[in-house]
């Protein structure tokens, strides 16, 4: 009873947290539309800060960066959507004949698969192989499209959302530095330089992927579309109709890793069906060069710093991240992965005596150099030794 006492404030801040991550599940149709206005926040906090630091007001720099906003958004209706929206149309008008290329394909294939001279186990494990493969494809679109029409359809609480973007953003950016004070305000004071340190950790995972990620995408996009653009001209000329189309939606499911790539290139090379052979194989040679650009130079450099993981750590921590979450779960899998990665170096180091600012040192990626102060023992401090 007398320890139930003494952790009396722990219990209230555990029993607090529990009540409010209840709510935010309860809410979850409108909280997408909260974390685009976060993502902002992380992407436009860097540049207000900047103007900040030559002197310039915090809301003046949140002004500018909302005018510069707006221009983007004034460009972007300008001369992008109506083009993709006409592109859209399109490619849902050509589906038709793509499909009917795709069936010849498939025919063609049939019949000279039927004509090897393999031996009928070969042949019946390798038709097995093929039908397992077919089936996971279709259950990976189906899993990557349910999302998006379940959000289609409560589409009401998102726009809501967006409405206040604006506002909730202004203040978010504004009053960003005194949140953490805030929220140390409401716990242990104990705890105090342990929850700007978890802050400091969040934040720095979640500002670093979120800017790589979107520069990424920016930089496939835009590989994507030129692409595009120089097979039309060596003689491919359907691919240039839809050229923005697909240089976009490379870029946005860039956000999802190593599937996503995958599902992007599929309308390409249907496009590339419908045109001949070697036009299929070309949008196939042109998505696998993009992703080994990216891959060996790209990703270093930009994602290196953000996320710091290896390739086969990301993969496991994306399918189970898949499995647990859905697309959401595998578009969030690294920064989770990464961000858990660093709270449990941090609170590694806590627990060896290290203190916060050491063990937050330590625990960021590029930070682990500096050894943390020597811990004093008997002998250290000058009394002998057992």
């Amino acid at each position: 009873m007398q320890a139930l006492y003494r952790h009396r404030q722990a219990i209230f801040v555990g029993s607090a947290l529990v009540v409010l991550a209840l709510l935010l599940l309860a809410a979850t149709d409108a909280l997408p539309a909260f974390g685009i206005a976060l993502a902002l926040m992380f992407l436009l906090d860097p540049a207000v800060s900047l103007l900040q630091r030559f002197g310039a007001p915090r809301w003046l720099g949140i002004a500018a960066m909302y005018a510069v906003v707006a221009v983007a958004v004034w460009a972007l209706v300008a001369f992008i959507i109506r083009p993709l929206t006409d592109q859209f149309s399109q490619f849902l008008e050509k589906l038709p004949t793509l499909w009917a290329a795709v069936a010849g394909w498939q025919a063609a294939v049939d019949t000279w698969w039927a004509h090897l001279p393999l031996p009928p186990d070969v042949i019946a494990a390798v038709e097995k192989l093929l039908s397992s493969g077919q089936q996971t494809l279709v259950q990976l679109i189906e899993s990557a499209v349910g999302p998006v029409l379940r959000i289609a359809a409560r589409a009401v609480a998102f726009v809501v959302g967006l409405v206040v973007i604006p506002v909730f953003l202004f203040y978010v950016l504004k009053d960003r530095q005194r949140f953490s004070g805030a929220l140390t305000s409401l716990m242990p004071a104990s705890w105090a330089a342990d929850i700007r340190s978890v802050l400091a950790i969040l934040g720095s995972v979640a500002g670093r992927w979120i800017r790589g990620q979107l520069l990424l995408g920016l930089a496939v996009g835009v590989a994507t579309y030129l692409g595009l653009m120089i097979l039309s001209l060596i003689g491919f000329s359907g691919f240039s109709e839809f050229a923005l189309l697909l240089a976009l939606l490379a870029g946005i499911l860039e956000w999802l890793p190593i599937i996503g790539p995958i599902l992007a290139s599929i309308p390409a090379i249907l496009i590339g069906a419908s045109i001949s052979p070697a036009a299929a194989l070309a949008a196939v040679g042109l998505y696998v060069v993009i992703q080994q650009v990216e891959n060996h130079l790209l990703v270093p450099k930009v994602m290196g710093d953000a996320v710091d993981l290896h390739p086969a750590v990301l993969i496991f921590a994306l399918v189970v991240a898949a499995s647990l979450a859905g697309v959401w779960g595998a578009i969030l899998a690294a920064p989770v992965t990464a961000a858990l990665r660093d709270l449990y170096r941090y609170v590694f180091h806590r627990l060896d005596s290290v203190d916060p600012a050491a063990a937050l040192a330590l625990a960021l990626p590029g930070s682990r150099n500096p050894k943390p102060p020597p811990v004093a023992t008997t002998e250290s401090a000058g009394a002998p030794g057992v």
